[in-house]
């Protein structure tokens, strides 16, 4: 059964005569394309897919006979296209996604197809694209290779004198030389005090001997993201660093022991938190366990205290937790997971992650 096929079926369960697609990501997992700039209507008998002249070629190539195609221009908006076919005529209810529809388009679309019942279905491909198939698993694995290989050949200038900013510039030109399309979120470097920020976006901040630098970094594969992290130390750790280490590596190892499809997010979620708490770090774990990855990078399905709906079988997701103390630093560790039967694939395992291989040696 095709993604269209099965978007159908959603359509037809929410009593829907038809759905306007304006998500680009949700628009590329349907008929293909990847552009910017689209429209896709989506109902029991037609795919209509609408977009300007710039990318009329693009279209054309990238969808083929899965979606009609038609161009707009300065005097045929979108809506005078959907006019002009008649895509509403004897629809009565039709879907959008009111999280992603600016509202100012809103009020053009109840106003042009006044008897239409116009309803808010959020996310509505969230279930579909939680569930990866063969191919796209592989793309994220492409995507996580690309990623480990980078920061393998980056670490050698991870030393004392090098700012943030600076290892973050040679880790992403790695990336592209690798073939990533782009980094999928702006590379986190964060030395010493600074670990403490979960997003410390890379600064001009000087790294030091005998400070930790979490390095939060991914690629991007026709389409499809990973999201890694480590985090290193310059030098010879302190017992903290490496007490508070272990913690989150113990924490994430009995997640991952643990989790198989079937289970809550926030299940697998309570494992490394319940972990943390014991150890006595409760409070400096402040963020959810993990995220679905795929065509965004944080996408669904959530492994977090919120979702209370199992994983599916073949979502891939991440296993991040961390400990952040204020004037002090941080640990994060990050690992990109296919959810199976009865347990996970570890996509990154190739990545070390063991205390001893985090220690940068100086001198």
């Amino acid at each position: 059964m095709s993604r269209v096929e099965k978007f159908r079926e959603i359509i037809d369960t929410e009593r829907l005569d038809g759905f306007l697609v304006n998500s680009n990501t949700d628009i590329r997992y349907l008929v293909g394309f990847t552009g910017s700039a689209g429209m896709l209507w989506v109902d029991m008998e037609r795919v209509i897919f609408m977009t300007d002249f710039r990318y009329e070629t693009q279209a054309k190539k990238q969808i083929g006979d899965l979606a009609e195609i038609h161009i707009t221009s300065s005097e045929k908006s979108y809506f005078d296209i959907m006019d002009e076919l008649e895509l509403l005529k004897g629809k009565k209810v039709a879907g959008f996604d009111g999280n992603v529809l600016h509202y100012s388009l809103y009020r053009r679309l109840i106003a042009r197809f006044l008897n239409v019942n116009w309803i808010s279905i959020t996310n509505p491909l969230a279930k579909l694209r939680s569930i990866k198939d063969s191919n796209e698993i592989n793309k994220l694995q492409q995507a996580v290779d690309m990623a480990i290989e980078a920061l393998v050949e980056t670490l050698p200038i991870l030393r004392p004198g090098i700012t943030e900013r600076e290892f973050s510039a040679e880790l992403e030109y790695r990336l592209n030389r690798k073939g990533s399309e782009k980094s999928p979120f702006d590379i986190i470097v964060a030395s010493g005090w600074r670990a403490s920020l979960p997003h410390g976006v890379a600064s001009e901040k000087t790294i030091q001997s005998g400070e930790m630098v979490t390095v939060d970094f991914g690629a991007t594969y026709d389409g499809y993201t990973s999201d890694l992290t480590r985090t290193f130390f310059i030098g010879s750790p302190d017992e903290k660093f490496e007490k508070i280490y272990n913690i989150v590596l113990q924490a994430q190892q009995k997640a991952i022991d643990n989790m198989k499809a079937g289970m809550t997010g926030k299940e697998i979620d309570e494992i490394a938190r319940k972990y943390i708490q014991k150890e006595g770090y409760g409070e400096y774990f402040g963020h959810g366990l993990g995220h679905g990855i795929g065509l965004q990078v944080h996408d669904t399905p959530g492994v977090n205290s919120r979702n209370e709906e199992p994983l599916p079988k073949n979502s891939v997701v991440t296993v991040e937790p961390g400990i952040y103390i204020p004037d002090w630093g941080g640990v994060r560790i990050e690992d990109d997971v296919v959810v199976e039967e009865s347990g996970v694939r570890i996509m990154s395992a190739e990545l070390p992650k063991k205390l001893t291989d985090m220690i940068i040696p100086i001198g």
